[in-house]
């Protein structure tokens, strides 16, 4: 029987929101975080991971056609932006 000689702790920082639903998610797959995340791990190590380029969604390249060929329009300044996102942040409570 080979016995693995775990050595390395490896954490992450998430809200509680996001830990306490992936929790509840992995346990109707009958898994825990932690063997989720070494499954993950492992996975990763092995070169069996493949990665999202969210830049390569339509959507993205579409917009990207979009401002290449000048398509684009001004909805707004900076400092509109940073107001709109001000809101938002006062707005969650």
């Amino acid at each position: 029987m080979t016995t693995l000689i775990r050595d390395k702790t490896v954490s992450a920082r998430v809200t509680a929101d996001i830990s306490d639903r992936a929790k509840k998610n992995l346990e109707k797959q009958g898994l825990t975080l932690s063997e989720y995340i070494r499954l993950s791990l492992v996975k990763a190590a092995n070169n069996e991971v493949q990665l999202i380029s969210f830049l390569d969604s339509p959507e993205a390249l579409a917009a990207k056609k979009e401002a290449e060929s000048g398509r684009t329009e001004d909805i707004g300044t900076i400092h509109d932006l940073e107001n709109w996102l001000n809101n938002i942040d006062e707005n969650k409570d």
